[in-house]
């Protein structure tokens, strides 16, 4: 009985465990190079934000990594679209990326159309913790995305997308 209920606390400390991070300011970057993100080229598909959503990268080029995601609302139709680029910044990387409603209208125009960035902040193993996402290496074609997404008049909250790669 007691070994039961160590389990069940482990379990729940383990669940609540956050899956993103938020950078500490005057924390240095880690070193990371564009190669060290090389497996995530292809199309990756699975579920996340109440649908089914896909995401393709770019072989890395021209020193970056290109690349898309679509997510749709549960019903068929386009929900957002995303065009992301992972580039070096300094020894390090950043993960940026803007939105796009269905009709291609950006969400960041009203904001000066700046990208949103996350900057690398840690990498540990086949996770790589981006500040507000997280890159989780599953395996070879196993790839889960954690973002740290804040709705307006609601706390934020941690969400992940699960994929298996298609191609």
């Amino acid at each position: 009985m007691a070994l039961t209920g160590i389990v069940a606390g482990l379990l729940l400390a383990f669940a609540g465990e956050s899956q993103t991070r938020t950078s500490t300011p005057g924390a240095p970057p880690p070193q990371a190079r564009i190669a060290d993100l090389s497996w995530l080229t292809g199309q990756w598909h699975g579920e996340g934000y109440g649908g089914p959503a896909t995401e393709v990268y770019s072989a890395p080029q021209a020193g970056g990594i290109a690349g898309h995601f679509l997510q749709e609302d549960g019903k068929g139709a386009v929900l957002f679209y995303e065009l992301l680029q992972i580039v070096p910044r300094g020894q390090s990387l950043v993960y940026r990326l803007r939105h796009f409603n269905a009709d291609l209208t950006g969400w960041e125009d009203a904001k000066g159309g700046k990208a949103v960035e996350f900057p690398l902040i840690a990498v540990e193993g086949n996770r790589f913790f981006f500040d507000g996402l997280t890159l989780v290496r599953e395996g070879p074609d196993a790839l889960t995305v954690w973002v740290r997404i804040a709705e307006e008049g609601a706390s934020a909250r941690e969400v992940p997308f699960r994929y298996r790669r298609v191609r």
